[in-house]
């Protein structure tokens, strides 16, 4: 008998989701392996590349399951998506099985970004904080690949936002400031509130405040000068 193939997916929601696509209720599914080794990781669990992904006979099946929920949208997440060889063949599948897609990514692949926007309806690129900062947060040392996929997104995505996750004591002013330069003149910003876990992979982070929802509109206000609309989302 011959081994089974695998497709790009891991893990999934069991319910349809209805925050991780705007506006949409949509399948939820995750990939396992990250690039970035970010402390306040709420998906830690996933950063590891290991165990197997689902076949594409499992893929099928869960598919048929959502259409039978009326779910008309997928949301690919990780870990980072871009990092999984059959990513772009995944997508492919999922589109062909009616599916609008939304593709999260933390931006440090472009040239697969590149390939995969054309069958992405919906991309969210994560925004952690300013470039210079990038290595100490994320343990993240390549500043052209960030700004490369920002342009990319910017200028051929059928639809995107830039989001970041803001922790008091880390993103000051300063640094708010910063990550909206970086994407001057995008469609969306969005501010979204940190979230401590006892879990979480810097014990440091552990014992935080959440992100009081004045900050975050405090964030939405500074950005608003740099790109066309800054909203939180989460408060």
């Amino acid at each position: 008998m011959s081994e089974p193939e695998y497709c790009a997916l891991y893990a999934r929601m069991l319910h349809p989701s209805l925050v991780d696509y705007p506006g949409k209720m949509s399948a939820l599914f995750f990939t396992r392996g990250c690039n970035f080794r970010c402390g306040y990781c709420h998906n830690h669990s996933l950063l590891e590349p290991g165990q197997r992904n689902y076949t594409w006979q499992e893929l099928e099946g869960f598919c048929k399951e959502y259409q039978k929920q009326w779910v008309k949208a997928v949301t690919v997440t990780g870990g980072e998506p871009c990092l999984q060889p059959k990513l772009l063949e995944t997508l492919k599948y999922l589109r062909q099985q009616g599916f609008m897609i939304k593709l999260d990514s933390n931006g440090s692949k472009p040239e697969v970004l590149k390939q995969a926007l054309p069958l992405v309806d919906y991309l969210a690129m994560d925004i952690k904080c300013s470039l210079p900062k990038y290595e100490q947060l994320c343990a993240w040392r390549d500043d052209e690949q960030i700004l490369a996929s920002i342009q990319l997104i910017m200028q051929r995505a059928k639809d995107y936002e830039f989001r970041t996750t803001l922790v008091e004591g880390l993103h000051d002013d300063e640094e708010i400031i910063a990550c909206a330069k970086m994407v001057q003149g995008a469609k969306r910003l969005i501010f979204q509130p940190f979230l401590p876990h006892p879990d979480l992979p810097d014990p440091a982070f552990r014992t935080l405040e959440r992100t009081k929802p004045g900050f975050l509109q405090h964030a939405a206000k500074l950005a608003a000068k740099w790109v066309q609309q800054a909203s939180v989302r989460g408060e």
